[in-house]
């Protein structure tokens, strides 16, 4: 299996310089738009370009499925992705963000519900254990159980996926990409800030039944320097 990991275009949040103004849930913002249609360009018609593993195609990554958070900021940026390429996106509801959906001094906040996620995307996938009153109805997420929840996507990549011979693209988060590579290299969070990632960045981990291959980290080529964030 080559897995791709697609950080989420520029969400408002992002352009913020301290938390006065956060959202709980923030879209992208105008600049995050622009970059998630870069990506999602990119993905449909340049190669993935590495010469280890299954070869290249003619033109575009030549994915076969894709998978994103049910955060906002993930399903304006997979969509974009999905009109491109041709894919439905689907909800993977453990590769979201670290805290999950919170604001200070707030409890508990909702994520959007099912019916929420239909109206407004109609073509992504939603998962049939997702309760009617949202993804998220709790409170803040602990670092204990973001960490634990990495550790069970790394494992169910090592021992439920990595045999398929697929290219799988997941619309996540920067905090949880570094969760997830810390979990797969250290099995468990490492020292500083190990992993860096800029919004719609890609990375590309190579997994087979002996183990895993980073390939590469913070691909940002499709976009031009003044789109870097």
């Amino acid at each position: 299996m080559e897995l791709y990991l697609i950080r989420h275009g520029q969400s408002f949040n992002n352009t913020l310089s301290n938390a006065e103004g956060r959202m709980s849930d923030p879209p992208l913002s105008e600049v995050g738009e622009r970059q998630a249609k870069l990506v999602a360009e990119y993905l449909h018609s340049s190669s993935a370009k590495c010469h280890y593993g299954r070869e290249s195609f003619e033109e575009g990554f030549g994915l076969d499925r894709l998978y994103c958070s049910a955060h906002l900021r993930c399903l304006n940026t997979a969509t974009e992705i999905g009109e491109r390429t041709g894919l439905t996106p689907e909800i993977w509801i453990d590769v979201h963000e670290e805290m999950g959906i919170w604001l200070e001094g707030e409890r508990a906040l909702p994520g959007l519900t099912p019916a929420q996620i239909r109206e407004r995307f109609p073509k992504v996938k939603v998962p049939g254990d997702m309760g009617a009153d949202g993804w998220w109805n709790r409170p803040v997420e602990s670092e204990e159980e973001w960490v634990a929840r990495a550790g069970r996507v790394a494992h169910q990549l090592r021992t439920e996926m990595a045999h398929l011979d697929e290219r799988i693209a997941v619309v996540t988060h920067g905090g949880f990409t570094k969760d997830l590579l810390s979990a797969l290299v250290n099995g468990g969070p490492m020292d500083g800030d190990s992993f860096s990632t800029q919004n719609t960045s890609i990375a590309r981990i190579d997994f087979d039944l002996r183990g895993f291959q980073i390939r590469y980290l913070n691909r940002v080529e499709h976009l031009p320097p003044e789109l870097v964030t």
